[in-house]
């Protein structure tokens, strides 16, 4: 197998266990048992507002963001000749599924408020990435920095979740 035929394997498989990942996150909120879960099936379509809170949720607003950071700098590994628009749109659109599901399954609230957040973690991650190439003028050793990267965080991530579910 070729260098970049490894790279692109391991792009894949690290992208993957990201989003097997962020759906356990965002749908099961990182329960260990679907007994555990609140069974809520609201609907939020107004941005920013929180029922009966007047505090802003600034917290949760960057936890999204950073959530959906890597979604848009794996795209832009996965698929660098594609264009921003059809990046940005397969964001919006797994952003919008798990919201859906999140409603249909009634395991959270559906929030536009989320929605936006997470498209601008996406779109943050796509020119956090296209910035580093400009930056270093070298997508090939950035390509594999973040790589090794990801994998670094991948391992020290998934190792911790197993130790939290040998624990409980």
């Amino acid at each position: 197998m070729k260098k970049k035929e490894k790279l692109n394997y391991t792009v894949s498989i690290l992208f993957l266990v990201y989003l097997a990942l962020l759906i356990w996150i965002i749908l099961f909120k990182l329960q260990f048992s679907i007994l555990d879960l609140d069974q809520v099936r609201e609907i939020n379509l107004i941005p920013f507002y929180y029922e009966h809170e007047v505090t802003f949720h600034a917290t949760e607003v960057l936890e999204n963001v950073m959530i959906f950071m890597p979604f848009g700098i794996y795209l832009c590994l996965l698929f660098p000749k594609s264009r921003f628009s059809v990046k940005l749109l397969l964001i919006s659109m797994v952003s919008l599924l798990l919201e859906i599901c999140q409603y249909v399954l009634a395991i959270g609230r559906a929030d536009i408020t989320d929605m936006i957040t997470n498209i601008c973690g996406g779109l943050f991650g796509i020119i956090l990435y296209k910035a580093a190439i400009q930056l270093f003028r070298n997508k090939k050793r950035i390509d594999q920095v973040i790589i090794i990267f990801a994998a670094i965080i991948t391992v020290i991530v998934v190792g911790g979740l197993l130790l939290l579910l040998a624990v409980n």
